[in-house]
């Protein structure tokens, strides 16, 4: 869910089908945007910043951070294994290396991860405070 965006608009006291009309989208449209079933573009983003008064960056950044951050971990082991380092090594040393590199990518993701979402925490707190404070 986008929390920021719920609670700005419940904040404001819209209703999904008057930020939809804001937002020129249909309301099936708008609440799976707010529930992350689809993102927010950059222009709708601009348009919810200007309304709410917050950085139009709150509203980009949704949940699904996991998917993108297994996929670089994924990225990085096909790389590694086309790069042809791997072509000599007995396939037992070659299995090792996989599975020492996945474990130390996969807890470089997770500690990006929880550093970020400090950050993303911290930074709605603020925004809704501000929000909150603005009615």
């Amino acid at each position: 869910m986008n929390k920021v965006l719920y609670v700005a608009r419940k904040v404001k006291g819209l209703t999904e089908a008057q930020l939809a009309k804001v937002l020129k989208m249909e309301e099936r449209e708008y609440i799976k945007m707010e529930r992350s079933l689809t993102e927010v573009s950059a222009p709708q983003a601009l348009q919810l910043a200007k309304l709410f008064g917050l950085d139009a960056e709150l509203f980009l950044h949704t949940e699904g951070r996991d998917v993108r951050l297994l996929k670089y971990a994924s990225d990085q082991i096909s790389g590694f294994m086309k790069s042809g380092y791997t072509d000599t090594l007995p396939q037992q040393y070659v299995v090792n290396i996989v599975s020492l590199g996945n474990a130390a990518l996969r807890l470089a993701a997770d500690l990006n991860h929880a550093v970020y979402k400090q950050y993303e925490l911290e930074q709605d707190n603020e925004a809704l405070r501000k929000l909150i404070a603005g009615t």
